[in-house]
């Protein structure tokens, strides 16, 4: 492995081919007002209800550092709202607002043009093969920096 060009990384194909990608559904969303980060996390709110921060960031593969930082600014807009668990005030709940939810409602054709841009340049085979297959890498359990497996 050590004679390998660094362009065989295979976690910095992964990274370029995201943010390839993402600079297209950010293109596509920007007349919303969200980017693609904003709008996944709205539209996983609005699937899971009202998820906590750490079952939020557990859907998204995030850590919650990473999270928290995305949320507040949608906190700020009035797209959602985050507050302490009734059943564990150690836990905190992320609902959408009607605000959120009527703007996660208006940018959904955006994201669809985006998905149908992808699909009709990259192939609809290849794009649900892709789909599986990064599915499969999020699921894989990979070893952790100090020496166990996650």
């Amino acid at each position: 492995m050590d004679d390998l060009p660094p362009e065989a990384c295979s976690c910095s194909a992964l990274r370029q081919a995201a943010r390839h990608l993402t600079r297209l559904y950010d293109g596509v969303l920007a007349p919303t007002g969200l980017g693609l980060n904003q709008y996944s996390i709205l539209a996983k709110v609005d699937r899971h209800g009202e998820p906590s921060v750490q079952q939020l960031a557990a859907l998204l593969v995030m850590d919650r550092s990473t999270l928290g930082h995305l949320l507040r600014p949608l906190e700020r807009r009035g797209l959602l709202t985050v507050w302490p668990s009734t059943s564990d005030g150690r836990k905190r709940v992320v609902a959408l607002t009607p605000e959120g939810s009527a703007l996660l409602g208006s940018a959904k054709p955006f994201w669809k043009s985006a998905e149908e841009g992808f699909h009709a340049s990259f192939g609809q085979d290849e794009a649900a093969g892709l789909r599986s297959l990064m599915r499969q890498v999020t699921t894989t359990d990979l070893p952790d920096p100090a020496g166990t497996t996650r």
